[in-house]
């Protein structure tokens, strides 16, 4: 295939390539910010439903207080009853309208809040349709019935409750747990009006509290305790929360420690003397206001968890904006390549290719010489060609200049007798882990020894037995050292073993053991007999603010002149 063909196909591959690419990830991004944003509607209808839910439940208060009431009734108590009315209508309003418009179809969710709006309209007819009987008609069982729709209400609401909530979560993962701390808070406030509700008959009345109203409010008595442990174990877990940690604080001192004992004391009346001392309007207003600080937690909860939605779906906006412009970015800067290496490279690699196989074809419709003549072209090609030549011949010898220079610097950074470093080769390779040692911080550990009475074994036994030990005890240096230590022979029977990520205890071990290998070592001799050596160790540390291994060595040689003082063949290593 020729170049600019292939050049073509290539462009075209690559572009679908990345043309492909830039929509898949533009399309993933485009989901996870519809996503986000469908999170966000669920999390703000979810608080237009807690809201709709709070007065649905407030306005059992003024209901129980008109409930408890003698005709022709009190007028303030028929008004602040429409007042509780007006303001549940406007909150359901307000919940359908929103409900009615989203980005996302929620139809069981509207479904649940017509079932909802429909059972409230039931409740309110039952409560008037009691409260317009005489008081001494109205029958336990008539209260209780239309205080019971009004909790249907609640019921009817949850599941769209747990609906949103779940979407909500599902978005927003990092706001879950405020998102559960104000379903829970909510739950908690029902509960709390509930419990409240079961006064109404008793009050109303003026009977003590039947046997089944009793165990309801012990029910609902630990039903809210359980909420409120579970709301405070959540809210003491994030302490760096102010406002909530604030909003918890209160709701324990208003409800917990205000309105409960207030409830308690009231129980304990209903099951003695029943003498209450107030009606169910009076009921209210003594205990709804407590309640109102567990509707702010819930608020708080909420509030903190719009905001971080409302901040996740702005990055999930800004992160779609700048996919779809580094898209957009990509796709022209890979056309401006394309069309530069085209112009630039591939038109006149072709040019000059067919130029060139044009004279090497002896094609003279061209604008050179013909072949059988020397031209300018025949000219640049045989340039090449000795170009090419001279290149090769000067790498050649570039390379053999190289594997001189290195072979002389290993010989003279190598023991000829031992074949371990020399001294200058051990600093050369062993002052490499300083700037590691101070840039990472890891241990390393020197160890200085040399071999015990050596003058003796070379004036006993000559050089030729001096010069074998010598050999021995590098190959066990060769054997015991570990991978990246560096050992080397320091200078006569000195030796030097450089131990990076060692610390001196390590070290220690590690001189032992190649101590008692230099011990067990056994040199034959030529008259059939063996040497046994022993060498003595100095060990030390270097020190993380140490530029080179001088104050190293001098520590483990001054430990090496201790380890002979002490007696020899041992390891004596310098203090931390």
């Amino acid at each position: 295939m020729r170049l600019h063909r292939l050049f073509w196909l290539v462009s075209l591959l690559l572009a679908c390539a990345v043309l492909g690419l830039s929509l898949r990830i533009v399309v993933v991004e485009w989901s996870r910010a519809a996503q986000a944003r469908s999170g966000l509607e669920a999390m703000e209808h979810l608080g237009h439903l807690l809201l709709a839910a709070e007065m649905a439940s407030r306005e059992r208060g003024p209901a129980n207080g008109v409930l408890g009431d003698n005709l022709p009734g009190d007028p303030a108590k028929h008004e602040r009853l429409a007042q509780a009315r007006a303001r549940t209508d406007a909150a359901f309003a307000v919940l359908a309208r929103t409900v009615g418009t989203p980005s996302v179809p929620r139809n069981e969710v509207r479904a649940l809040i017509a079932r909802a709006a429909l059972q409230l309209a039931h409740a309110r007819e039952a409560i008037d349709r009691t409260a317009a009987l005489p008081r001494a008609q109205r029958s336990p069982a008539a209260i209780s019935e239309a205080i019971g729709k009004m909790f249907a209400v609640i019921d009817d609401l949850s599941p769209a409750l747990m609906r949103l909530t779940n979407e909500a979560v599902a978005a927003y993962p990092r706001a879950a747990d405020a998102l559960i701390g104000a379903r829970i808070a909510a739950d908690l406030r029902e509960y709390a009006g509930q419990l409240g509700s079961q006064f109404t008959v008793a009050l109303t009345s003026r009977q003590p509290l039947r046997d089944a109203e009793h165990v309801e409010i012990e029910r609902l008595r630990g039903r809210v305790e359980q909420l409120r442990k579970l709301l405070v174990q959540r809210t003491e877990a994030a302490p760096d929360r102010v406002p909530v940690q604030t909003a918890t604080a209160t709701m324990q001192l208003r409800y917990f420690e205000s309105a409960i004992p207030f409830v308690e004391a009231l129980t304990a009346h209903g099951l003695g003397d029943a003498h209450y001392g107030m009606d169910a309007a009076g009921f209210a207003a003594r205990y709804v206001p407590d309640m109102d600080a567990i509707v702010a937690l819930r608020d708080v909860l909420m509030d903190e968890a719009l905001e971080q939605a409302r901040s996740g779906h702005a990055e999930a906006r800004a992160a779609l904006l700048w996919i779809g412009a580094g898209s957009v970015l990509t796709l022209g800067l890979l056309a401006l390549t394309l069309w530069v290496v085209h112009h630039r490279v591939v038109s006149p690699l072709e040019e000059t290719a067919d130029l060139i196989v044009a004279i090497a074809q002896g094609n003279l419709q061209r604008t050179v010489p013909k072949p059988r003549h020397r031209d300018e072209v025949a000219d640049v090609l045989q340039a090449i060609s000795v170009l090419r030549a001279n290149s090769i011949a000067r790498v050649a010898l570039e390379d053999e200049r190289q594997r001189l220079v290195e072979q002389l610097r290993d010989q003279s950074n190598t023991d000829f007798l031992t074949g371990l470093p020399n001294r200058r080769g051990f600093f050369t390779l062993a002052e490499r882990h300083i700037p590691n040692q101070q840039r990472h911080g890891y241990p390393v550990a020197v160890a200085l020894f040399d071999i015990d009475h050596f003058k003796q074994v070379n004036d006993g036994y000559g050089h030729v037995v001096g010069d074998a030990v010598l050999v021995e005890v590098a190959r066990l240096c060769g054997e015991q050292s570990r991978r990246g230590d560096v050992a080397a022979r320091y200078g006569g029977e000195e030796f030097v073993v450089l131990m990076p990520h060692t610390d001196v205890a390590s070290a220690i071990q590690h001189a032992e053991r190649l101590r008692h290998a230099i011990e067990a070592l056994r040199i034959p001799l030529d008259d059939g007999g063996e040497l046994r050596i022993t060498a003595s160790f100095g060990v030390a540390a270097c020190r993380p603010d140490d530029d080179s291994l001088d104050a190293a060595i001098a520590a483990a040689d001054e430990c090496l002149y201790r380890a002979k003082r002490q007696g020899r063949n041992r390891v004596v290593c310098a203090a931390a």
